[in-house]
């Protein structure tokens, strides 16, 4: 099953929000597809829009963080519970923005995943190296790493999504990072996971558009893409989504 996703990140107010939905729904034939997972993480203030068109969206959606409790003091929080209740089927954990800007570490990382997996929340975990760490060993050795600490004394049959985003191919006027790059990450990742979680998914983000998706969904070692910016636009989205459906 090929994954084709997109994280609004910041972005899309609830009017904004309100127009992209509506636009998915006027295309959802284009989204209708048994063997492609197409999915959209919004901002926390659009997940009850969404949850609100819900049957008439042919599309998972999911939240852009967790917290790792299930309740308590934690002010501006949101919690897995929470999540459920508005319908989603995905959370994203550990993006290079939430350990740059917030602090998160992988400790944090690895109890979100095991709350995520205990709601039955699909978790959709974010890896990858530093511009300074492309070497093949040094990545590895990085990637093994980010791995053996985000994963420890997780096992699982469920559905779970590494989404391997290099940190250098991540932002504005960013290049992505080349196919044969990306599969030598892509297999040594999948050597590693394929041993405890049954149902990995590993999945390429990082600059990824309507130019360059093509190598990515193409590839036996990639089973999909995660859109950042370019797919703010929902007209950029669906066009992926339609072309990903020809392949």
């Amino acid at each position: 099953m090929l994954w084709v996703g997109t994280s609004w990140k910041m972005n899309h107010d609830l009017p904004a929000s309100q127009k992209y939905i509506q636009t998915l729904i006027n295309n959802s034939r284009l989204l209708k597809n048994t063997k492609i997972n197409f999915f959209v993480i919004p901002p926390f203030t659009s997940l009850m829009m969404f949850k609100d068109f819900k049957k008439k969206l042919p599309i998972i959606y999911g939240a852009q963080n967790m917290h790792w409790e299930e309740s308590g003091a934690y002010t501006g929080e949101i919690s897995a519970s929470m999540l459920k209740s508005c319908g989603c089927k995905l959370v994203e954990i550990g993006h290079s923005e939430r350990i740059k800007f917030f602090n998160e570490n992988f400790l944090l990382i690895n109890k979100k995943i095991k709350l995520a997996l205990k709601y039955d929340l699909i978790p959709l975990v974010c890896i990858g190296e530093k511009k300074f760490e492309k070497n093949l060993l040094e990545r590895k050795k990085i990637l093994k790493k980010q791995l053996d600490y985000i994963f420890k004394k997780i096992k699982t049959n469920k559905k779970l999504i590494v989404a391997y985003e290099p940190i250098w191919a991540i932002g504005k006027n960013k290049k992505a990072a080349n196919i044969d790059y990306c599969n030598e990450s892509m297999q040594y990742i999948k050597n590693i996971l394929s041993k405890k979680i049954y149902k990995i998914s590993v999945i390429y983000g990082g600059s990824v558009d309507e130019k360059n998706y093509t190598e990515f969904v193409k590839s036996k070692f990639i089973d999909g893409i995660f859109i950042g910016r370019a797919a703010l636009k929902v007209d950029n989205f669906l066009k992926i989504c339609k072309e990903v459906s020809k392949l």
